[in-house]
């Protein structure tokens, strides 16, 4: 009997060890090993860094938006959002020989990035390489279909290499996904008229015109093709609605100069893509043709 009673401690200190045992292996895959918190810290601490560099790009100062950026991709070399980030700071700082090789290197890190493509896409139609932007928004098409904004800069990348039937067809295709959308109206409109299609491009331009929420740059855009057409007298009754009489003479002559270019010079200057040496347009993130100025 004295056996017998002090073998119950003693099993359940032997029960009591075997429990604390099996907690202490359960949770000891729940403890953090020193990698992986040195991941975490790096990933935190690339956030934070990420998300300062974007405020102050969005605030104004793009040198050191930059200088954060480049700190940011020394961080995580293989990351493609630092090297986006600069490239969007490059485009506004008007770096565009920067912002191009950039780009590529992002891509390079991120082929499935479609904002990316899109706005690689964008800087390559100011710097007056349509083909090469072509492929980009191609690309950004396949990887994000129901994206219009793509499909409008595919159609002003083709309308630029004198491609007008397949640009049209690529508006009609973003129209079809954002019926509402001025820009791809616009840029039809634009794409007919520089076709030679004036007649169907005044129509959908006086349209747009008409519409309640139309804009200045739409009414000019219908006096411009008037010009185009051959009509000075309509295309300066619709230029006076916005422009002063000096503004309307000067454009006038501007059609006219327009009339005596062809092809792909006539749809750079219409479209406002000049693509001058290592400087950018003054909106380069505009992706919507322009009319003349004003």
């Amino acid at each position: 009997m004295r056996m017998g009673k002090a073998s119950y401690p003693t099993r359940y200190r032997a029960a009591a060890l075997a429990l604390a045992a099996a907690v202490a292996a359960a949770c000891a895959g729940d403890v953090p090993m020193k990698e992986e918190i040195a991941a975490e810290d790096r990933a935190s601490r690339l956030a934070q860094v990420m998300r300062i560099a974007e405020a102050t790009r969005q605030g104004g100062d793009l040198v050191s938006a930059a200088s954060l950026f480049r700190r940011a991709h020394g961080m995580e070399p293989d990351a493609a959002a630092p090297s986006i980030g600069l490239a969007r700071t490059s485009v506004a700082a008007g770096a565009a020989t920067e912002a191009a090789d950039v780009y590529e290197n992002a891509i390079k890190r991120a082929p499935d990035n479609a904002d990316a493509r899109r706005e690689y896409g964008k800087l390559l139609i100011a710097l007056d390489r349509p083909e090469r932007a072509a492929e980009q928004f191609e690309a950004a098409i396949r990887l994000e279909p129901a994206d219009h904004r793509a499909r409008n800069g595919l159609g002003v990348a083709l309308d630029l290499a004198g491609d007008h039937d397949a640009a049209q067809q690529s508006y009609i295709d973003g129209m079809e996904r954002s019926p509402d959308d001025v820009n791809l109206r616009n840029n039809l409109a634009l794409s007919l008229a520089l076709a030679g299609a004036f007649d169907e491009s005044i129509e959908m331009f006086r349209a747009l015109a008409e519409a309640p929420c139309a804009t200045p740059r739409v009414r000019q855009n219908l006096a411009l093709v008037y010009g185009l057409a051959g009509q000075p007298e309509q295309a300066a009754a619709v230029a006076r609605i916005d422009l002063d009489d000096a503004s309307v003479r000067n454009n006038l002559a501007y059609y006219q100069t327009l009339r005596g270019l062809s092809g792909r010079s006539r749809a750079a200057a219409i479209l406002g893509r000049h693509g001058q040496g290592d400087t950018l347009p003054a909106d380069p993130e505009s992706m919507d043709a322009k009319g003349p100025a004003e």
